[in-house]
């Protein structure tokens, strides 16, 4: 249980680390996203219009737009502003890297796997799961933009190598005859 633990909190750091690569000092944390023209026209009407933080979606789905006319999006809005990457939200998302590897080095630690080529090919898959599971919907149902989501899943790959070499490191899984055999042996 504590070779999971430190492989959790090890892979986690690694993964943070990967992640702050890929968006500070790479271009894949702005692929897809692009400037509003008029922004300050667009931010003064958002003030009249939108009183409450929340998730925005229009047309709203009670009022959709006739075939071929008028605009849809999404916005997350808050009202008061945000601070871009205060501690709190970095201290969240470093936390929330541990999680992911852990439950990685969980699933690791039961596939039996020998080796750390196949240790390390198996953590680095599980990075699809993200993309496969919500970067391909997000630009199937709200129209991101592709180069968004081949962006999220570079990172999404790159993180759970980086959190894979960790993993297949600390955790050295043993298979289920040697398993059984030591347990003989007790």
């Amino acid at each position: 249980m504590k070779k999971l633990l430190l492989a959790g909190l090890l892979g986690g750091v690694a993964l943070f680390a990967w992640e702050s690569i890929a968006h500070l000092a790479l271009p894949l944390g702005d692929a897809g996203i692009k400037t509003i023209t008029g922004e300050q026209a667009v931010v003064a009407s958002l003030k009249d219009n939108i009183k409450e933080a929340g998730f925005y979606f229009f047309p709203a789905p009670q009022n959709p737009p006739a075939q071929g006319t008028g605009y849809t999006g999404i916005m997350v809005v808050q009202p008061n502003g945000t601070l871009t990457m205060a501690p709190g939200q970095l201290f969240t998302q470093l936390l929330v890297d541990m999680l992911t590897m852990l439950v990685a080095a969980i699933l690791l630690s039961r596939a039996g796997l020998r080796g750390f080529g196949k240790r390390l090919f198996f953590v680095t898959l599980m990075g699809l799961l993200p993309t496969l599971g919500v970067d391909i919907p997000q630009w199937n149902w709200y129209a991101f933009p592709a180069v968004y989501a081949l962006a999220q899943a570079v990172v999404h790959l790159g993180g759970f190598a980086a959190g894979g070499l960790v993993l297949a490191k600390v955790i050295q899984t043993t298979t289920l005859a040697t398993r059984e055999t030591r347990q003989a042996a007790a």
